[in-house]
């Protein structure tokens, strides 16, 4: 890969295919690899345990969201034990929000075989409150989620320090 990302970090023709994005609101999959290379040399070996409540989540992906101006969605990979696997940035938009597709919240995880999810934007107006269309999207990654077998955990929203958590971790 260019950019001096390390060697073994290029993804294999087979990955590449999957990982394309498109559009505007879709990240470089060079900057996708970049990103998961960093969160899984630095961050993973950070984390407690398991991301076993909203506080967890929010304190794993603050930083992602702290000097973000534009929204941000992305979704954070976890095995049995809630213990995160991946994360990957699903969507970047503008400062009034983003167009959410619900399978792409899904594309990772049934890539990585992770039995579940913890789904997470910012609002870059600062107030975490969840709008209608935030409470929508989280209600059909559910119902998505439970024909996936893939359990959503949470949908926490981020604003100035802040966060909402739309549903709560506690699933087994």
């Amino acid at each position: 890969m260019r950019g001096g990302a390390p060697e073994n970090l290029a993804p294999s023709p087979k990955v590449a295919r999957h990982t394309l994005g498109r559009g505007e609101d879709r990240p470089t999959t060079a900057a996708r690899y970049v990103y998961a290379y960093r969160f899984t040399r630095h961050r993973i070996a950070e984390m407690p345990s398991a991301v076993d409540c909203a506080e967890a989540a929010y304190q794993l992906l603050r930083d992602d969201f702290e000097a973000a101006e534009t929204e941000r969605l992305i979704v954070v990979l976890l095995n049995r034990k809630h213990r995160p696997i991946g994360i990957e940035i699903v969507y970047v938009g503008h400062v009034g929000g983003c167009s959410v597709r619900i399978a792409e919240l899904f594309r990772a995880a049934v890539r990585m075989n992770a039995p579940a999810i913890i789904i997470a934007h910012n609002h870059p107006s600062g107030d975490p409150a969840p709008s209608a269309d935030d409470v929508r999207t989280t209600r059909d990654a559910v119902a998505a989620g439970k024909l996936l077998g893939i359990d959503v955990l949470d949908h926490i929203v981020v604003g100035d320090g802040r966060y909402f958590s739309i549903i709560g971790i506690p699933h087994e």
